[in-house]
């Protein structure tokens, strides 16, 4: 196998001969717009050949202009790497590094899985005729999972003077034996699968301690924005869904690696983690074909807790730690939306409260101890930036929040310049339109003639946009866009309130997890309307509530039966069946209020 060079000014990467460019950079962190899994529909993937530049395709002659074609400008994802090539990525495309918002401390009962035991093991005798494993079975007084390293291992183990021996070991498999008594670090790594972005914790699970968090682009994104084009991907070539399993564990070593580095451990230290996720992306994860969720009737190839090692997933942690992937509710309901609920404690309320994870896929969730209903919305992207033409999920440079009073106020994430919106900021850009009168009921942009800000409407009719910054402007498509999201979601929270049997007054608590959530200015998610004003004082944000409940796994044995239990426990609406659905949805596509000034 050949591997070229692609230079970046600054940079430069290694590739396989032949592998896609838009995927090359998105494995190497370098974020690049684009949100039609590689079809070259969108345009938005845009690179700068510097050198010699390949002759361009159907899709560039049709979205670039001829200009731009005779300065090089190219699609990533129109071309393969046959040689080193020299390029020039916009500063949109800059390597991304999210700052993990401040991660709560863990409050509950430390009880990992993973323990380190230092025993004395008696050798065996003519009398018991025992096996070496059945001795240490019986010096432990429990069964234990034998795999093959633990086998190689106990020779030199047990065979020594010295009779005492280490070992660390999750549950009941021994992940690794050694003899005389040493002192073992052991770690723990929790992961949050989301279809846009990649998050990992790196804890001491000894302490409960949080050494590092970190999140990534998810590396799947150049095979589609959302799960239904990656599905699609699979089922189209044959080597997509290998190709998908990859890019994620690749992504995952990228945190494991960087993490590591930063707390300055080695990563064969990780002997236990956890793992959420939606569905289709914990299929992905494992090279499972998720193909069946979807078609009808959108089911997964299981639904329990799994257990695997690392080894197996091709993680760089020791290759016997123990991986767990927390149990599904359905096709569409994952282990995330468990994982929140866990965090969350709803399962434990007396009065209904509200969930709300609002990624990529929009799961909704109303309950209390009594009982618990979920749904999940089909709200596209919006929320994490896609198919928004200047969208990009919340990582550094985005901007995550807006201020509109006569003038504009933006907030980027990292600081620095802006490289693009993510769906917070977008949420706070549109509800401050509509309230100083840029937008009317039905989405549609005007220009206020007084407003200090009307300059920054731009071009006309379904061209027209508004300017942010230099270089990002919403568009109208955007605004229709943010207007499908919120409408699915507001009419997948009335039909759970309707089977509930509740008004929205009656809820106790609303839960707004995920990074839009910790961004999120409640009220202008009440100015869009995706939720009643009357639950305004009641909306609380819970972080990445997914990978809080991870890491409540990784210290607590006693959760990871609590998450079985809970997926046991949450009845499925698909809305799909749901004949109200539409109506809600055609109703709550216009904006809750006309806006104000003109």
């Amino acid at each position: 196998m050949r591997y070229f060079t692609i230079s970046l000014g600054g940079g430069k990467i290694r590739v396989k001969e032949g592998e896609g460019l838009l995927e090359a950079l998105v494995s190497a962190g370098i974020w690049i717009g684009g949100d039609c899994g590689g079809r070259g529909a969108c345009g938005r993937c845009r690179v700068r050949f510097l050198g010699a530049f390949p002759p361009p395709t159907e899709a560039e002659r049709h979205l670039l202009s001829r200009g731009e074609l005779d300065d090089g400008w190219r699609l990533a994802c129109q071309h393969n790497v046959e040689g080193d090539i020299d390029i020039y990525v916009p500063i949109f495309g800059e390597i991304t590094r999210e700052k993990v918002e401040i991660i709560p401390a863990y409050v509950g009962p430390l009880k990992p899985a993973a323990a380190l035991e230092v025993l004395e093991a008696f050798p065996p005798s003519w009398k018991d005729r025992q096996s070496e494993l059945e001795g240490l079975e019986a010096t432990l007084g429990n069964a234990l999972e034998p795999s093959l390293p633990l086998l190689r291992a106990l020779p030199a183990a047990l065979r020594t003077d010295d009779r005492w021996i280490t070992l660390i070991r999750v549950g009941e498999k021994v992940v690794s034996v050694r003899p005389g008594r040493e002192k073992l670090a052991l770690r723990g790594l929790a992961v949050d699968v989301g279809t846009s972005t990649l998050a990992a914790y790196l804890l001491d699970l000894e302490t409960g301690e949080v050494l590092g968090g970190g999140a990534i682009a998810n590396p799947q994104l150049p095979f589609g924005a959302d799960v239904i084009s990656r599905i699609a991907r699979v089922r189209k070539e044959r080597s997509a869904l290998k190709r998908l399993q990859e890019a994620t564990v690749s992504g995952v070593n990228r945190l494991v690696e960087e993490l590591a580095s930063k707390a300055e451990i080695d990563p064969k230290e990780v002997v236990h983690s956890t793992i959420v996720g939606n569905p289709t992306m914990l299929h992905l994860l494992l090279g499972v074909d998720p193909s069946r969720i979807g078609e009808s009737p959108f089911v997964p190839v299981w639904r329990t807790t799994l257990v695997v090692s690392a080894k197996e997933l091709g993680f760089t942690v020791h290759p016997e730690a123990v991986v767990h992937i927390l149990p599904l509710v359905s096709g569409y309901i994952g282990a995330d939306t468990v994982a929140c609920i866990l965090a969350c404690g709803l399962h434990r309320e007396e009065k209904p409260c509200l969930l709300l994870d609002l990624g990529t896929n929009g799961e909704i969730v109303l309950g209390n101890r009594e009982r618990i209903l979920a749904c999940s919305a089909a709200a596209g992207p919006a929320f994490e930036g896609g198919r928004i033409s200047c969208g990009m999920p919340a990582l550094e440079g985005a901007i995550s929040r807006v201020e509109i009073d006569g003038g504009i106020r933006c907030r980027v994430n990292g600081g620095g310049t802006p490289r693009g919106i993510c769906g917070s900021g977008l949420v706070d850009l549109v509800a401050g339109l509509i309230r100083e009168g840029f937008l009317d009921r039905t989405g549609r942009l005007r220009r206020p003639g007084t407003h200090p800000l009307a300059p920054r409407i731009i071009g006309s009719g379904k061209d027209m946009g508004f300017l942010v910054e230099e270089g990002i402007v919403l568009t109208q498509r955007d605004v229709r866009e943010l207007q499908l999201a919120k409408a699915a979601i507001r009419a997948g929270v009335e039909i759970l309130l309707l089977h509930f049997g509740i008004e929205p007054k009656e809820i106790e608590k609303v839960y707004l997890a995920g990074a839009f959530g910790t961004q999120m200015h409640p009220e202008s998610l009440v100015m869009i309307g995706l939720l009643p004003e009357e639950l305004l004082p009641k909306i609380r944000a819970v972080g990445n509530a997914a990978g809080t409940g991870a890491r409540s796994a990784l210290l607590n044995r006693m959760a990871l039966e609590e998450a079985e239990h809970i997926a046991r426990k949450v009845e499925c609406i698909e809305l799909s069946c749901e004949k109200s659905f539409t109506e809600k949805f055609v109703e709550h596509m216009r904006w809750g209020d006309e806006g104000g000034r003109e």
